[in-house]
């Protein structure tokens, strides 16, 4: 796994799953030396490969296979009350899912979310791609669609369950638990993680919107970005999101600069200001999952190559080489760690 961070607000949700558990959550911080400061919470973050440490050591002394599911039934954005209302005094579903760039800013640098609107479905998905490896992306997929389960239904102010749910793990023995907490359809081995609604929520007049609210709360949630430690720069925020969502490595560059809700123009003149391009940070994206790809052995070359946008494997293998000097059957027998 990268050696992404995440904020140490995450910890709380996954504390009071171990406590719900019966599980002696201290000692588990204690052997893996982590500790929490309440007063500057927001303030701190937290490795990755830490939380998923704690999620593994919860998972089995509580013996429940799945923590996610309870760590985002809880959650409540605790410590972080003006996000709260920012999200929560929408006045409709799509207008609460814009909310999930902040989100992301405040929280964690994963929750860059693609949603979809085809025929009489909304898909959300999570596409960690090159980010999380295995049982790590399986927790984070399971607390994130646990929570936009829980979020929708605290919105609409009623239960609204999702068509289906999809994951890329193949753990079958959890479809039982899953069916019980989505009580939809869920697919398992899936080509991405993705969470289904009917399309016709996203429109839906929510019963707490608040516009005046949200304009105050979105103020204060903006100033809190500025002084978030997860808020990076320009070429921080485009490497995330073009490795979050693999489809925009291809994309017009207009895509990408409305997925970072700003003008093209805007986009190329803040590149070129940090001595860069679009199409430079493409390659470099695609150069670092790739590498991470090849160590992994997780896809084909073949598979790599139509993931990162490559019409066939010579043109990745001619990409490759230019990168780094290697063919990447050669930098997978050098270098691989799996």
């Amino acid at each position: 796994m990268n050696d992404y961070k995440t904020s140490s607000t995450v910890l709380l949700g996954i504390i009071n799953a171990a406590l719900k558990l019966g599980v002696d959550i201290q000692s588990i911080l204690r052997q893996l030396g982590i500790s929490i400061n309440l007063d500057h919470i927001t303030q701190t973050t937290i490795n990755l490969k830490q939380v998923h440490a704690i999620v593994a050591a919860v998972e089995k002394a509580g013996g429940h296979p799945a923590l996610g599911l309870l760590t985002g039934e809880d959650f409540d954005f605790e410590y972080l009350p003006d996000l709260k209302s920012f999200l929560m005094s929408a006045s409709t579903l799509r207008e609460a899912f814009e909310s999930i760039r902040p989100i992301q800013k405040l929280i964690s640098p994963l929750l860059i979310l693609n949603a979809e609107e085809t025929g009489k479905v909304a898909i959300i998905k999570f596409q960690p791609d090159g980010m999380l490896d295995g049982e790590d992306e399986r927790h984070y997929s399971e607390m994130i669609f646990t929570c936009i389960k829980t979020i929708i239904n605290r919105l609409m102010k009623k239960t609204v369950l999702p068509e289906a749910v999809h994951f890329r793990h193949g753990r079958s023995e959890l479809t039982p638990l899953y069916k019980d907490f989505f009580g939809s359809v869920i697919v398992l081995n899936a080509p991405e993680n993705a969470i289904i609604y009917d399309r016709t929520i996203m429109d839906i007049p929510l019963p707490g919107g608040f516009p005046e609210i949200r304009r105050q709360a979105g103020r204060i949630v903006n100033q809190q970005l500025a002084s978030s430690p997860l808020c990076g720069g320009l070429l921080e925020d485009i490497e995330r999101l073009l490795a979050a969502r693999s489809e925009l490595l291809n994309a017009p560059i207009e895509q990408v600069a409305r997925s970072m809700n700003m003008s093209a123009r805007t986009l190329q003149r803040r590149l070129a200001e940090n001595g860069h391009s679009i199409t430079g940070m493409r390659d470099l994206i695609r150069f670092k999952l790739a590498i991470q790809a090849l160590q992994s052995k997780r896809h084909s070359i073949e598979e790599i190559a139509e993931k990162l946008g490559f019409s066939d494997r010579h043109c990745f293998t001619q990409a490759f080489k230019r990168w780094s000097s290697l063919s990447p059957s050669a930098y997978r027998k050098k270098f691989s760690i799996a």
